[in-house]
């Protein structure tokens, strides 16, 4: 049995610092609670775990309140930035000039990213909202992990139009399958629900150095997605490539 299999299934803290591509910071939302989801305990368990680093986005997707959850997340990377890198979350149904002041805050503020999630948020012209990001996330040379990216071809046709952009997504699916391996600034995120065999399936035929560990901790547990990656039939390796190095050479590259 590889030997990460056998820590995981002990119950031993693993040997490799994990990194997770997509975290929340939770407990101050008020249309979606998250009990225990304060920074605090959420450090408390990263270290339990044995995780580095994650990047972490406010859990708020509605309208009112993405300004109060913006600023809570930067005051919390700022308390814990050794533990936090921080993506600043975006509402598409605000004006393109209130979004970008709203980025430009964050920016300033020490965040390195930008969070999408407009299937949450019931707006109108997703796509172009969507390339006006990308178009000043393209400037800043920023990372984006966006929830759900639509259509694998409009993704590529941005990919195009803005190269200099690391984008992220946020779900994993075999439909991204193709776009991932073509392009070398496309990760992918594993939060998913990862059935038997999933995982194996998932190595087999996509390229190993941009698939990206997720919790979406508070809203999910770390075990959820850690498990099915652990307890698969793949390599050690391959298993420190998706749980620790990639995301870990994504953070120092593009999140200076």
């Amino acid at each position: 049995m590889d030997k990460l299999k056998e820590k995981f299934l002990r119950g031993e803290k693993l040997e490799i610092e994990l990194y997770d591509i997509h975290a929340h910071i939770g407990g101050y939302n008020r249309d979606y609670l998250i009990f225990d989801g304060e920074s605090e305990k959420i450090v408390i368990e990263m270290e339990r775990l044995n995780i580095k680093k994650a990047i972490v986005m406010p859990l708020g997707v509605y309208v009112t309140e993405w300004f109060y959850q913006n600023e809570k997340l930067i005051n919390v990377c700022k308390k814990y930035s050794e533990k936090f890198v921080g993506f600043c979350l975006v509402n598409l149904n605000s004006p393109e000039r209130v979004i970008e002041k709203e980025i430009d805050r964050c920016r300033k503020e020490g965040i390195k990213g930008i969070k999408l999630i407009a299937a949450y948020q019931n707006c109108e012209n997703v796509d172009k909202k969507t390339e006006f990001i990308c178009e000043y996330a393209n400037h800043y040379k920023l990372p984006i992990l966006n929830h759900y990216w639509g259509r694998p071809e409009f993704l590529e046709k941005i990919v195009n139009k803005y190269p200099d952009v690391w984008y992220i997504c946020g779900h994993f699916s075999f439909i991204w399958k193709d776009i991932v391996n073509n392009y070398d600034n496309i990760y992918l995120c594993t939060c998913n629900y990862l059935e038997f065999g999933t995982v194996e399936k998932m190595v087999k035929e996509i390229r190993n150095d941009r698939i990206c560990w997720g919790s979406d901790f508070s809203d999910l547990h770390f075990g959820f997605t850690l498990g099915p990656i652990l307890l698969s039939s793949i390599s050690d390796d391959i298993k420190r490539k998706i749980l620790s190095e990639n995301t870990k050479n994504l953070i120092e590259k593009y999140c200076k």
